[in-house]
């Protein structure tokens, strides 16, 4: 198996089967059952989901942030100006315990990185941050060049510059 199963990376709606979902992280697990739909109605985040059917296999939201430069690595302090910069924040990202080991968080990851980049094109942002929730998914996203944060070990970044091999 690998991520040839995924029919298609849409957004969460209704017919998708969120209770049938674990991931083995209760916070991602209670997330998609619990917030991601509301939080989607509000307009506080978007959470797309990698399916196979209705089964869904993995997903990741997305939502707006806004960071100081001098959170930023030192090497990219210089390049902005001194107020919040806008950034997404890719909120959630997991896969189902039975999928995992497959390639769907790259395609996930990708995804997201994808719509990020091709939203850059519509509005302004410098880069997208992601809260790592262990020091395993913290490797996960140094593999696709995310930095640390300089006041947080397990917040990362990655410039809009450095996106475009993603499309």
């Amino acid at each position: 198996m690998s991520a040839h199963l995924v029919d298609a990376i849409e957004v969460l709606d209704s017919r998708h089967d969120r209770r049938g979902f674990s991931c083995g992280i209760r916070e991602l697990d209670d997330y998609l059952n619990r917030f991601a739909r509301q939080h989607a109605s509000t307009r506080v985040s978007r959470t797309y989901v990698a399916v196979n059917g209705t089964t869904i296999l993995g997903f990741y939201s997305l939502a707006m942030a806004a960071i100081r430069k001098d959170h930023l690595p030192a090497i990219h302090q210089t390049k902005f100006p001194n107020f919040p910069l806008h950034v997404a924040r890719l909120a959630q990202l997991a896969v189902d315990i039975r999928f995992q080991r497959q390639g769907i968080g790259e395609l996930l990851l990708a995804n997201a990185l994808t719509r990020c980049l091709d939203l850059s094109d519509e509005i302004g942002m410098v880069g997208v941050i992601v809260n790592a929730k262990n020091d395993t998914a913290k490797q996960f996203y140094e593999r696709f060049e995310f930095d640390q944060l300089a006041d947080s070990p397990l917040t990362l970044w990655i410039p809009i510059s450095a996106l475009t091999h993603f499309k």
